[in-house]
């Protein structure tokens, strides 16, 4: 990705004056990421004998005041309840949505760490138990805002992607019947089983979106998807990322350490047992479509496309429908 904003270094020393921050000594562009301007600065310490303090600039492109309001105010309510995500800075009025080159901005504290590429138990425990914390915590959250990636996004971007994909990139039928599928399995869903918990979901927890020392959680990061939905949901779309083999079959070693880790901060509901399986391949199609609608009909933006495979996902859905590994008790 391509930064798409420029940032005038007198502007950004001026922000840094006003959060008390010191002399600005350097910025450098960071390719992570597909929507939004992301870089690295360092800033001079108050000493000479100190190594320069390092932070993280995210300018927020997408403008959307409700949903930088609602992601800004969890990612503060987890980090004043200690758990693991990087430290917005706030200004005098404890405000942490700044104004940087016409932009929403947010300057946070940068953590070392890095995405694991080789997942183990270790690693699934960490994300468990932050979603169980994370989940527990969000009965008093005060703000709701709707998923934008939700049941109401599934219905109009598969009539999208069947109306406008090129040719050598068209669903085949059984596709096409497949995610019809899963969008009426989850409306049926939405609209009988009132009794799964909702409350704040972080919507995107992928390894991404995350940075280890070995296994050690050092944060969650980017919570520009967060929203108010099924908690389920958000373990569903861990689930399918954390814990499959390279053909996306889940593995059980995977799966239990994460489930087992989550309930010991929050036991699942009864109604979240049933509809376990409903809620892993309706993720898994979510990010099917996503991944297509990027890939294909944002592709003539080139900054903002990803390399991520949508077959990938569609590979995840077919293992979800044949079997899921089961929730385990939660003193198994």
């Amino acid at each position: 990705m391509a930064v798409f904003t420029r940032v005038d270094p007198v502007e950004l020393q001026a922000l840094l004056t006003r959060l008390g921050l010191g002399r600005l000594l350097s910025t450098a562009e960071v390719a992570d990421g597909v929507e939004n301007s992301t870089y690295f600065i360092e800033v001079a310490a108050a000493s000479t004998a100190e190594p320069a303090s390092r932070f993280v600039l995210t300018l927020l492109e997408a403008d959307n005041p409700q949903q930088a309001e609602f992601s800004t105010a969890l990612a503060l309510g987890l980090q004043r309840a200690g758990l693991a995500v990087a430290n917005l800075l706030t200004d005098a009025s404890g405000v942490a949505i700044h104004r940087l080159s016409q932009k929403p901005a947010l300057i946070s504290q940068r953590i070392d760490g890095a995405h694991p590429k080789q997942v183990t138990p270790a690693h699934c425990r960490a994300i468990g138990g932050f979603l169980g914390a994370m989940h527990s915590l969000g009965g008093g959250f005060p703000l709701r805002h709707h998923n934008l990636q939700g049941l109401p996004w599934a219905n109009v971007t598969l009539e999208t992607l069947l109306r406008e994909l090129p040719a050598n990139a068209q669903l085949s039928v059984g596709d096409e019947v497949l995610l019809q599928e899963q969008i009426a399995r989850y409306r049926k869903l939405c609209e009988q089983d009132t009794e799964l918990p909702v409350g704040p979901i972080h919507a995107d927890l992928f390894r991404d979106n995350t940075l280890f020392v070995g296994e050690e959680l050092k944060a969650v990061i980017d919570f520009n998807s967060a929203c108010t939905d099924y908690l389920m949901l958000d373990v569903a779309i861990a689930v399918n990322d954390w814990a499959c083999d390279s053909h996306g079959e889940l593995n059980p070693a995977l799966v239990k350490p994460l489930l087992d880790a989550y309930q010991q901060r929050r036991p699942f509901a009864q109604a979240e047992r049933q509809n376990w399986q409903d809620m892993l391949c309706f993720a898994a199609a979510l990010f099917w479509m996503s991944r297509l609608a990027t890939r294909h009909l944002e592709a003539a933006d080139l900054t903002r496309r990803e390399d991520k495979d949508p077959n990938e996902y569609r590979e995840k859905l077919r293992h979800r429908l044949i079997g899921v590994v089961a929730i385990p008790a939660v003193n198994a």
